[in-house]
C-alpha cells in the first residue's frame, strides 16, 4: 500500500480553513462518501471541531452563513458535525475507489489543510497530488510504501466536558505535548485564570478519557 501526507494552505480555497484561521479553530473531518454530478462532486462527511467556545460559535455563524459556503446542509450535535458539501469536478483525483483515507483530514488554526491517502497504486496518489498542485502550494510530508496498521475512526469520541475541552485545547495549542514542552500546567492555569488545582485536575481527567479512546483497541 502506498501512502502520503500532504498539507497546504487551504484559507484561500476553503471557506472552512478561512473561518478556522480567523476563529482560531481546528477541525477533524471525515470523508464518508460521495457521488459525481455535472456541477461537481457531492459528499457527505462528519468531523469536530476544536478551539474555545466563543471562537466555536462565530466559526458555524460564519461557516453556515458565507454566501459562497459549499456546504449543502450541516447539523451539529455539540462540536460534533455531520454536513453534505460540494466539491469541484477535480476532485475526483481525491474522491474515488482507489483513494483510501486512513485519517481524518485536519484543517489547523493557520488555515493548513492536512490529509494523508493511501492506495494500492502509487499513480492514483500522484494524480492526487498533480490536481492539487494546480491550485495550491503543496507540501509532501512523504510517499512511501507501508502497511497501513488501523484506521481510526470512532463511531463515538469521548464525551468530555466544556471545561476538559477547554484545558485541553489550550495545552495543545501552547505546546504543553510537544517535546520539549513550551509551556508549563501552572502557566496553563495562569492563562484559564483558573486555580492550579482546578485546571489541573479538568486536563488529567481529559486526558484520562482520551487515552483510552485513541490506544485501546
Amino acid at each position: 500500500m502506498w501512502t502520503a501526507k500532504i498539507s497546504f494552505d487551504a484559507s484561500e480555497y476553503n471557506l472552512a480553513a478561512k473561518h478556522a484561521k480567523q476563529e482560531n479553530i481546528r477541525l477533524l473531518m471525515f470523508p464518508l462518501s460521495w457521488t459525481y454530478e455535472k456541477t461537481g462532486v457531492f459528499l457527505n462527511l462528519a468531523g469536530f471541531l476544536y478551539g474555545e467556545e466563543k471562537s466555536k460559535k462565530r466559526f458555524i455563524r460564519l461557516w453556515r452563513g458565507d454566501k459562497n459556503n459549499r456546504i449543502l446542509d450541516i447539523e451539529f450535535n455539540k462540536d460534533f458535525f455531520v454536513a453534505t458539501a460540494r466539491d469541484d469536478i477535480e476532485a475526483k483525483t481525491l474522491y474515488n475507489k482507489y483513494i483510501i483515507f486512513s485519517r481524518p483530514i485536519q484543517i489547523d488554526e493557520n488555515g493548513i489543510e492536512t490529509m494523508v491517502v493511501n492506495s494500492f497504486e502509487k499513480k492514483h496518489i500522484e494524480n492526487l497530488i498533480k490536481t492539487l498542485e494546480k491550485i495550491f502550494n503543496v507540501r509532501i510530508h512523504y510517499i512511501k510504501q507501508e502497511k497501513i496498521k488501523n484506521i481510526s475512526v470512532r463511531a463515538e469520541a469521548p464525551d468530555l466536558t466544556e471545561k476538559q475541552k477547554s484545558a485541553m485545547n489550550l495545552a495543545v495549542s501552547r505546546g504543553y505535548y510537544k517535546y520539549p514542552r513550551k509551556t508549563s500546567i501552572q502557566d496553563l492555569a495562569k492563562i484559564s485564570e483558573l486555580g492550579f488545582s482546578t485546571f489541573h485536575a479538568h486536563l488529567r481527567k481529559a486526558e484520562q478519557k482520551l487515552m483510552p479512546f485513541f490506544f485501546t483497541q
